[in-house]
């Protein structure tokens, strides 16, 4: 599962963003990194395939991106390419978007109508490929490109109609429906950073600085926030430095379930870490997404996040990081793994 993270406040935003890779990627990402602030009317942003470790050895100025409002991603395995890391440009670079998640039950929807309509305005995709890539949209040309680029591009269109930035994204996904949590910044909107959750994972908290977003509370924590709340499922929010907003997109609310299976849940994970055996993120989340009902949308990546920093904190399990090979020659990819603690 790929890992963000999101800044508005009065410190600068990059090296902030920077340490919220760092300390999330290991739990699902670490195979692209890249990073967005934006100031004095433009947007600024770096990204590459491989670790923050590496993305950091490559542009060494990651940290000194001006601003003090961005938002940042790390992902999950996919091409050898620096243009397939995250965040996306939108064609004419006024609006930058990010994503975690993936189609889920949502996988017949249809890409190419906004894909075409780009094509028609001579709009040129940096993710475009010339071949079927797994996981992702094939248009009707045979080429590939990464969905969140068509997204931002319809973000784009959307926002130029005068709808914030927020709005704009509940409409891309109302039109084009995935299981999700997604970020964006708009050149028209220099000091906020806007937001849609679906069912994904997305963690927000305060200090006296300014509000903060992350995937797992686990990166709020390490920047020393104690106030941490989950973005409310089914919900787009506008988060400035001194002001945070949410609206209710009920386009899926027919998908989620009255209540959880918290029980369930914690019972299930509960009888892996008791079998000895050490798990990385990905095989609790595939746990638990099975104890939802099957016409249901789970949300079951954040309850397991929420459990992993309980059990963690009351010591009843332990973690540590493996290096696992990378998406590009020659890179690794930290992945962090669970247990019970060792005698």
């Amino acid at each position: 599962m790929c890992n963000m993270a999101a800044y508005a406040g009065r410190k600068a935003a990059a090296p902030i963003l920077f340490r919220m890779l760092e300390s999330q990627e290991a739990l699902g990402g670490g195979h692209y990194n890249g990073i967005a602030t934006i100031h004095e009317g433009k947007i600024h942003m770096i990204k590459c395939i491989g670790s923050t470790a590496e993305l950091l050895r490559r542009y060494p100025e990651v940290l000194e991106l001006p601003g003090t409002v961005g938002i940042a991603h790390s992902r999950t395995p996919g091409i050898d390419s620096d243009e397939w890391a995250q965040p996306f440009f939108a064609h004419d670079e006024q609006v930058i978007y990010c994503a975690n998640g993936a189609a889920g039950r949502f996988k017949d929807t249809d890409y190419n109508t906004a894909y075409e309509q780009d094509k028609a305005d001579g709009i040129r995709y940096r993710t475009l490929i010339d071949k079927p890539a797994a996981s992702y949209p094939v248009m009707n040309d045979g080429c590939c490109v990464h969905s969140s680029e068509v997204v931002a591009n319809l973000l784009r269109r959307t926002q130029k109609e005068g709808k914030l930035l927020r709005r704009a994204m509940g409409e891309a996904c109302f039109n084009l429906k995935s299981e999700i949590a997604a970020l964006a910044l708009a050149v028209a909107e220099p000091d906020t950073v806007s937001a849609i959750r679906i069912n994904q994972p997305l963690m927000w908290g305060r200090k006296e600085d300014g509000f903060y977003l992350a995937t797992s509370a686990f990166a709020l924590e390490n920047e020393n926030i104690n106030w941490i709340n989950p973005v409310p499922a089914a919900s787009v929010m506008t988060m400035g430095r001194d002001k945070i907003e949410f609206e209710a997109h009920d386009t899926y609310m027919p998908w989620f379930a009255g209540s959880n299976p918290l029980s369930a849940v914690n019972a299930k994970l509960d009888e892996m870490l008791d079998s000895g055996k050490d798990f990385c993120v990905n095989d609790f989340c595939e746990a638990a997404a099975a104890c939802w009902p099957e016409d249901k949308m789970a949300v079951a990546n954040m309850v397991v996040y929420e459990y992993l920093r309980e059990k963690s904190h009351s010591g009843l399990i332990e973690s540590f990081v493996v290096d696992t090979p990378g998406s590009g020659a020659g890179l690794t990819a930290p992945q962090r793994r669970y247990r019970r603690p060792q005698a």
